[in-house]
């Protein structure tokens, strides 16, 4: 999918899921200390918690392209339409993309083993067991990049023990511990949508 299908995509995506939580689970909408700009139509700044809203993303083409450099590959245009549509407060698989901290989930989740074996980390799950990554194996065909997700226990365990030795986990050591579990981006985040991964 080229970029602007994907930014389409994530506008539609991230439009349905506030939909659907605002239907079904208004209170998951609800944070404390909101900026100002993303305080819902009609919300009161004086209160402590208050609904949050959908913004634009002021994350820059630019910006994304520093943390490409700094993880030493192109993101896949679903992954940059992610962080570039809009801000956002979700919790679970999506993470918060806030104003201040737009990039949390990438930063949370960034292990140089993993990236350096071409595995981008964007999320942890929502119990904290599992990091969440795009396989970028078969870049530049985004929609062949399968997500999975490494437990962080034996992973930590195998790290440890590489650096201990003062060298880099192989691919063929993650592959054993990757699990699946979508097909590519799109279908993790219709998977969230969904309720079948959060």
């Amino acid at each position: 999918m080229d970029i602007n299908g994907a930014k389409a995509f994530m506008r539609d995506f991230f439009e349905r899921i506030y939909k659907k939580l605002s239907e079904e689970a208004p209170i998951a909408l609800q944070m404390c200390d909101l900026p100002e700009e993303m305080l819902a139509d009609g919300a009161d700044p004086s209160e402590e918690w208050n609904t949050w809203k959908l913004i634009p993303s002021a994350v820059s083409d630019k910006d994304i392209a520093e943390y490409e450099e700094e993880y030493g590959f192109a993101f896949p245009n679903g992954v940059k339409a992610f962080f570039t549509v809009c801000h956002h407060c979700f919790d679970g698989a999506l993470g918060r993309n806030m104003p201040d901290e737009p990039f949390e989930g990438l930063d949370n989740a960034y292990n140089p083993h993993l990236t350096a074996n071409g595995y981008l980390p964007f999320a942890w799950d929502k119990e904290g067991y599992f990091i969440r990554c795009v396989d970028l194996a078969n870049m530049p065909d985004e929609e062949r990049c399968p997500i999975v997700q490494f437990p962080h226990e034996e992973l930590f365990d195998l790290q440890y023990e590489f650096e201990d030795e003062g060298r880099e986990i192989p691919r063929e050591q993650l592959e054993k511990l990757a699990e699946p579990t979508a097909e590519n981006f799109y279908d993790f985040l219709d998977r969230v949508y969904n309720g079948s991964d959060d």
